[in-house]
């Protein structure tokens, strides 16, 4: 369920303080569906809380000073449950970050309390271009279901708190050079000065096609990145890729590219993806490997497979309190998948209650003699 709302504090002239936020509450009930050795609990209850307050400081009409605080509790019935699911709030991988602005203010072994800096940047609007220093969200890409292009910060598909996405600390400049044309520069400390990263993207509008080349050093990797999308009747074909080059390795990596289509207009919204991962295994026993793999810490790719498909089916009545989201992601090499449909009701007075599951099929771990993984999803 979810609570939201905004209020002007202050103003006056072209000044002003807003603040806004929503309240966010999760309560579930987590199986992995098989036994783990040395777990006593298969099954996990378990109830999140999310608190963000988002201030907004108009000093003048061409300065923003933007502040978030975010809260979280997390409480499980079992000390298996606390880091075990990987469905909830802050599943996604929080981007490195030179200093550490989060407070722990309880730390125990079935509960955890604390609070983050999650947004601190100061923009400044002006005729050549929009600058934003400070810790920021930044989203670049198409896709849907399994970005490629978002290397800045990207959500995890099992991550349910989607209102913001977790802030990099970045300098970055938006400039609109011509019709229809924008330029987008990002350089990011990501917590070393080994990883700093930089980029950029032009972007370009037609009237047949939006269009979208770029590149840059994204950790340890140098990477080109391109995409297109069209409309086609009532259809938006999407197509993006990366492809990177490893610094230490100095050799090219697999290319990562996804395919979607788009439904338009209506109560029911489609869409469909197919997704090349070249950081993916096509092997379940090279899974462990990519578990291992910085790229997957980094939280480039939520995937283990090479070879993905995914879907994702809406459906909005014309009142828009009811929706009805059902989203499906396919290993096609395994196989496994998992499922995941979701209600959800607009109450009224920016209250929002929903009820979903995620369940998976596909095969089980193995842990004797040695751990290893015959599926991703099962």
């Amino acid at each position: 369920g979810g609570l939201s709302g905004q209020l002007t504090l202050f103003e006056k002239g072209e000044s002003s303080i807003d603040l806004s936020g929503y309240v966010r509450s999760l309560t579930q009930l987590y199986d992995p569906g098989y036994e783990i050795p040395s777990v006593e609990d298969r099954e996990s209850g378990i109830n999140a809380e999310v608190i963000r307050l988002k201030w907004k400081f108009h000093l003048g009409e061409s300065v923003l000073l933007e502040v978030h605080n975010r809260f979280q509790a997390q409480v499980t019935s079992s000390s298996a449950g606390l880091g075990g699911s990987t469905v909830g709030f802050g599943v996604s991988v929080i981007p490195g970050r030179r200093w550490d602005l989060s407070s722990v203010f309880v730390d125990q072994e079935r509960l955890r309390v604390w609070h983050d800096f999650d947004r601190l940047s100061l923009t400044w609007y002006n005729d050549v271009a929009d600058i934003t220093v400070g810790r920021q969200a930044v989203t670049w890409g198409i896709s849907t279901l399994f970005p490629v292009s978002d290397l800045w910060a990207q959500f995890s598909p099992f991550e349910l708190d989607t209102e913001e996405k977790p802030g990099v600390d970045a300098v970055r400049v938006l400039s609109y050079p011509g019709d229809g044309w924008e330029d987008d520069a990002v350089l990011a400390d990501r917590g070393s000065s080994r990883n700093l990263s930089a980029g950029i993207r032009a972007s370009k509008s037609l009237p047949w096609a939006d269009l979208h080349m770029g590149g840059g050093k994204f950790w340890r990797e140098v990477m080109g990145l391109a995409g297109v999308s069209t409309p086609v009747g009532n259809y938006k074909i999407r197509l993006e890729g990366a492809l990177p080059y490893d610094l230490d390795a100095e050799d090219f990596r697999l290319p990562r590219i996804t395919l979607g289509v788009d439904r338009l207009g209506g109560e029911t919204m489609l869409s469909a993806e197919y997704n090349f991962n070249g950081i993916g295994a096509t092997d379940a026993e090279d899974y462990i490997r990519v578990l291992q793999d910085p790229r997957f810490a980094q939280g480039e790719t939520y995937f283990l497979g090479r070879h993905n498909l995914g879907g994702l089916a809406s459906w909005t009545p014309g009142n828009d309190r009811i929706s009805l989201t059902v989203s499906g992601l396919l290993n096609l090499q395994d196989p496994s998948g998992t499922l995941g449909p979701n209600f959800t009701y607009d109450i009224g007075q920016s209250t929002r209650f929903s009820v979903g599951a995620f369940v998976s099929f596909g095969d089980t771990p193995v842990f004797e003699p040695d751990p290893r993984l015959k599926s991703e999803f099962g």
